[in-house]
C-alpha cells in the first residue's frame, strides 16, 4: 500500500491542487488548541500559587479581607497621582511575591481599556456632560434641535468629562489589577474554603470547588475527543464537517457530564451524604497575618486621609 500524497506532502499548508496558495486554517485543530492553552493557563496559575512568596504565604481569608478593604479604598480616592501610586505598590508587591509581571499587566490593560473605553466614550462629550471644551470635533454653526431636545452648536470632549473617564479606567483597572493579584497567589480551593469566613452557604461553596475540579474532567475528555478525530483524519476533512462533529462532540460532552453528575451523587449517597455539607475547619491566623492586616488597614486610612486633605 503507497502513502496518499497529501501525507508526504512536505509544506501541509499550500492546498493540495499546488498552486501556492494557502489553505484555511483547520477547525479542530484551532479548538484542541484553545482547550490545551486553558488547560495549560490553569495549571500555570495553579503553579504560581505554590511557589514561594510574600502573597502565597499569607492566609486566603486575610487576602480576600485585604482584598475587600482596598476595592473600596480604591473607589473612594479622587485623585489620580494616589490612585497610579498605589498601583505601582501593587506591581512591587507582585513582583516580590514572584508573581509573572507581564501577566498581571496584560491581563488587564489588554482589556479594561477597550470595554471601559466604549462605556465612557459618551460622558466625555458635551452632549452628554456640559463642560469646558477640551477639543473641538465639529461646529455645527447653530444650535440643534432634535424635537424637544436642543443641542449646543459644538460637538467637543470636555475636560470634565475627559478627566471623568480617566479616572473612571484607572479605577476599573486597578481594581481588576488587585483581583488579578488575589487569584494569581492564591490557590482556587483555599480561596473557597476562605469563603466560609464570610458565612457564605457551605453548598454554595462546595457547588463551587466541584464544579471547577471537574471542569478539568470534561475538558480533558474534549481534548481526547478531538486529538483522536484529528489523528483519523489528518486534518483533512472540509471545514463543514469540522463544524459538524465539534457540535457533535458538545452534545455528547453534555450527556457525559449529566450522567457524571448522577454518578457522583449516587457515590456521594452511598458514602452517607445526606445534604448536609461537611467542610473541615481552617487553621487560626497567624500573627504575621494579623500584622499584615493591620499595616495594610493603617496605610488604607492613610491613603483616604490623604486624599481628603488634597480634595481641600
Amino acid at each position: 500500500m503507497e502513502l496518499p500524497s497529501w501525507l508526504s506532502e512536505t509544506n501541509p499548508a499550500l492546498c493540495r491542487c499546488g498552486c501556492g496558495g494557502r489553505r484555511k486554517g483547520n477547525f479542530i485543530e484551532k479548538t484542541l488548541r484553545d482547550i490545551v492553552g486553558f488547560l495549560h493557563e490553569a495549571v500555570f496559575s495553579e503553579e504560581i500559587a505554590m511557589r514561594e512568596g510574600f502573597l502565597q504565604n499569607l492566609d486566603s481569608r486575610v487576602k480576600v479581607i485585604m482584598l475587600i478593604f482596598l476595592l473600596v479604598v480604591v473607589n473612594l480616592i479622587s485623585h489620580l497621582s494616589l490612585l497610579w501610586a498605589f498601583y505601582f505598590i501593587l506591581l512591587a508587591v507582585a513582583v516580590f511575591s514572584h508573581l509573572p509581571l507581564r501577566q498581571v499587566i496584560a491581563r488587564v490593560w489588554l482589556v479594561i481599556p477597550l470595554f471601559t473605553g466604549i462605556m465612557v466614550l459618551p460622558a466625555l462629550l458635551n452632549w452628554v456632560r456640559p463642560g469646558e471644551p477640551f477639543w473641538v470635533i465639529w461646529n455645527f454653526k447653530h444650535p440643534l434641535n432634535i424635537g424637544s431636545l436642543s443641542l449646543p452648536a459644538t460637538l467637543a470632549v470636555t475636560k470634565q468629562g475627559l478627566w471623568g473617564g480617566i479616572m473612571l479606567v484607572s479605577r476599573v483597572g486597578i481594581s481588576v489589577s488587585l483581583a488579578v493579584v488575589l487569584t494569581l497567589s492564591t490557590r482556587w480551593m483555599d480561596f473557597l474554603r476562605a469563603l466560609r469566613f464570610f458565612y457564605v452557604p457551605r453548598i454554595f461553596v462546595v457547588t463551587l470547588e466541584m464544579t471547577y475540579r471537574y471542569i478539568f474532567v470534561l475538558i480533558t475528555s474534549m481534548e481526547e475527543m478531538f486529538l483522536a478525530r484529528k489523528a483519523r483524519d489528518a486534518g483533512q476533512s472540509p471545514p463543514k464537517e469540522q463544524r459538524r462533529f465539534v457540535a457533535a462532540a458538545v452534545g455528547g460532552l453534555l450527556g457525559k457530564s449529566q450522567q457524571m453528575s448522577e454518578e457522583i451523587y449516587w457515590a456521594m449517597t452511598a458514602r452517607g451524604y445526606t445534604g448536609e455539607i461537611r467542610i473541615s475547619q481552617n487553621s487560626r491566623i497567624g500573627w504575621q497575618d494579623a500584622i499584615i492586616l493591620l499595616l495594610v488597614t493603617l496605610a488604607g486610612l492613610i491613603m483616604i486621609v490623604a486624599d481628603k486633605v488634597l480634595g481641600g
